[in-house]
């Protein structure tokens, strides 16, 4: 259904001067099935992703038999964000996202449909091709847009996705997002908008921990703690954000046996959110490659090496769509690939490269992770003098970002690898 919508939009663009606009539904009963269906879809983003498919497809389906109306581009707007989240079609998902924003300028509710689609073509579909960085000042537009016609829910959900974006890919230090958390706790608190409130709040245990420094302005609850309300209120979004916090965290911290056992344990409570390709699941996918191609070095286990390449392989698939956002993280993987393969030129050409390609595409924390992978693998194939200035990098970085805890846990890395760093100098000089 998709596809022949789209081979339809396009046979239109080839006609100069002669675009047809889709005759209006005016069917009073699919016009209300539009409505009934738009707010499904928004609440099941929430609690049923996996309804999303069923239900936007459904949408698409409708305009094309009777006719078109502003619930028609919601409809292909959450179709492309489920094409993403549950197809290897990425080209296809981009298409539908640019189809559906043009549908939006044209539209005269523009505010609302760019409140409504916030998530939708921005956090998702315009965050596939287009560089992160550019798109994170879109997020304050749509809450001005949100605001201006009063719906605040989705106001509240583009100041959120602001901060958290800001958090993953390091834009600001840590110091900073903690602050800009603690005024989002305060307004969704203002505003009773329950699910901002508790993922804000998912986002500052994992700020706290990572900087070492809690926020103590306000009352902040403890992962246990959201995990029990995700459970008791059947939100899958809030438990699928926790679980990408604590693995993080985790992997942060190189506890990756804890990483996959958690991921392990998850897949198997939720096998859902495994299928879905939120961008958070992007990094999942690059934390667990490291994690699973490092298990596979070190145990020799196959199932490790299995898992490990297959990241590398969904990888590099949306490096093809954006350089700038997956280059240096695919390039990464592969170096540990390599790595596993015995190919150690190759392996630290690749290292190298994606330290190079994260500090020119502007993502501190993976430049520091570049740098400690890259030290970690000169140290454990005797190029200490390498390792010992990687390891520093990594630790500048770590620090640039402010996450102190974590600069703490490499140094102690750091210390144990001096005396070898010394003895070899000490050589070198006599």
């Amino acid at each position: 259904i998709i596809i022949k919508l789209l081979k339809k939009k396009k046979k239109k663009k080839g006609k100069k001067k002669k675009k047809k606009i889709p005759p209006p539904m005016t069917n009073r009963n699919k016009l209300n099935a539009m409505k009934f269906l738009n707010m499904l879809c928004m609440y099941s983003n929430i609690s049923k992703p996996m309804m999303l498919p069923l239900l936007s497809c459904r949408m698409v389906q409708l305009t094309m038999e009777y006719g078109f109306c502003d619930d028609s581009i919601v409809g292909l707007a959450t179709a492309g964000y489920s094409v993403f989240n549950y197809t290897d079609d990425i080209q296809l998902a981009s298409q539908m996202g640019k189809l559906s924003e043009s549908l939006i300028e044209e539209s005269p509710k523009k505010h609302v449909l760019r409140s409504r689609l916030c998530n939708e073509l921005v956090s998702l579909l315009k965050s596939i091709a287009e560089p992160i960085h550019s798109v994170l000042p879109l997020y304050p537009e749509l809450y001005n847009s949100a605001m201006q016609v009063g719906d605040v829910e989705n106001a509240m959900i583009c100041r959120w996705s602001y901060i958290a974006a800001s958090l993953w890919i390091g834009a600001t230090d840590l110091y900073s997002v903690s602050k800009h958390l603690v005024l989002c706790i305060k307004e969704a608190t203002k505003y009773q908008q329950d699910t901002v409130l508790k993922s804000a709040m998912v986002n500052l245990n994992a700020c706290a921990y990572l900087s070492g420094r809690p926020a103590t302005e306000i009352s902040v609850k403890s992962y246990d703690e959201l995990i029990d309300i995700g459970t008791k209120t059947n939100s899958a979004f809030l438990l699928g954000q926790i679980f990408m916090h604590r693995l993080a965290l985790h992997f942060w911290m190189r506890e990756y046996t804890e990483v996959a056992e958690l991921s392990e344990k998850h897949a198997e409570m939720n096998p859902s959110f495994s299928q879905q390709r939120r961008i958070l699941n992007i990094y999942r996918t690059l934390f667990e490659g490291i994690v699973y191609l490092t298990l596979a070095r070190d145990t020799k286990q196959t199932k490790w090496k299995v898992l490990g390449k297959k990241a590398v392989n969904w990888m590099s698939q949306l490096e093809s769509m954006s350089a700038w956002n997956y280059e240096n993280k695919s390039i990464l993987l592969q170096a540990e690939f390599h790595y596993l393969e015995g190919d150690l030129e190759s392996a630290e050409s690749a290292y190298q490269a994606s330290i190079k390609s994260a500090h020119v595409h502007k993502f501190i924390p993976e430049e520091a992770l570049a740098c400690e992978l890259y030290g970690v693998f000169c140290v454990e194939n005797q190029m200490i003098d390498k390792g010992h200035i990687q390891l520093h990098l990594a630790l500048e970085k770590y620090r640039l970002w402010g996450a102190t805890n974590k600069a703490n846990q490499l140094q102690l890395f750091i210390d144990l690898v001096e005396p070898r760093y010394l003895q070899k100098l000490k050589l070198l000089e006599d």
